[in-house]
């Protein structure tokens, strides 16, 4: 959640430990399977409109207001629910391919996908291709990801090569905080853009978190809870609150301490984002539970 404008090398450099979120969430997506219907839609939709509401709410009266709230997919500027929905769209589509596949074509087919993001698009930055993973492209490939995942990390796999996962997320997260630091000294060592979610190392460490979380197995009503509200405290970030007021008071302290006024700062808002879902939830499951 931390900001790009942050001056902080220490930030910077430990960044893509929680720069994954995104990538994470299209992981899950593709690892349970998107089912695309009317309800989820509508949820979609309202979840949107709430926020974007809330974002416009020092003009709240004006006709581009009432635009954006009652069109947010075409008058939004939300790029990640716009790409969501494409992938939501698309979905019975790769839904079908997947299914009628096998492990070989499957994986195949995930190669040819990987060439396309980050070698033509991400490498050589070709426009015809994903350049820097704020795409429906993109989303599509992490999809294909996850389904693949879920097809050959079996519990017995995951279970066994839990740390392993973890050795990898922290290698490759390590290994982007020094291609950030780098291009933060005026001399990239990599031709990747830093902040493309196609980033290979980036790719390889949400790959590596997700696969080190699922290796887990336990049940929390708590857990679940808070899952539900993940989305929207995304939105509320994005959209509403930046961590930019935050400068002038990191700059005063070490790193260890920007570091702890991070994570403090992120809890506290993560809880009032929850509580702030809890409205929306309130006002659209009524919607919601009549397309049950």
């Amino acid at each position: 959640m931390v900001g790009k404008g942050w001056d902080s090398h220490f930030l910077l450099s430990s960044y893509a430990f929680i720069y994954l979120g995104v990538n994470c969430f299209i992981l899950i997506s593709g690892w349970y399977g998107i089912k695309t219907r009317l309800r989820g839609f509508v949820n979609l939709y309202l979840i949107y409109a709430f926020y974007t509401l809330i974002d416009s709410y020092d003009h709240i009266f004006s006709w581009d207001t009432l635009q954006h709230v009652l069109l947010p997919f075409s008058h939004g500027n939300m790029w990640f629910m716009n790409c969501y929905l494409g992938l939501f769209l698309l979905a019975p589509i790769l839904n079908a391919a997947i299914k009628h596949m096998n492990t070989r074509q499957h994986a195949y087919s995930l190669i040819l996908l990987s060439i396309a993001s980050i070698y033509l698009g991400g490498f050589w930055q070709i426009s015809q291709f994903d350049t820097n993973g704020y795409s429906i492209a993109h989303f599509v490939y992490l999809y294909w990801i996850g389904s693949f995942l879920r097809r050959v990390a079996t519990d017995e796999k995951r279970s066994a090569h839990r740390w392993y996962y973890f050795g990898v997320y922290v290698g490759a997260a390590l290994l982007w905080g020094a291609s950030a630091m780098s291009l933060a000294y005026g001399h990239s060592i990599l031709p990747w853009n830093i902040w493309g979610y196609n980033n290979p190392f980036l790719l390889l460490a949400s790959i590596a978190f997700f696969l080190f979380i699922m290796s887990w197995h336990f049940k929390s009503k708590m857990v679940n809870w808070l899952a539900m509200s993940c989305l929207s405290v995304y939105m509320l970030n994005d959209m509403v609150i930046q961590y930019d007021f935050l400068r002038p008071y990191a700059h005063a302290f070490g790193p260890w301490q920007q570091l702890g006024l991070l994570l403090g700062v992120t809890i506290a808002f993560y809880l009032l984002a929850v509580g702030i879902d809890q409205i929306r939830i309130l006002l659209t499951q009524p919607i919601l539970n009549k397309l049950r």
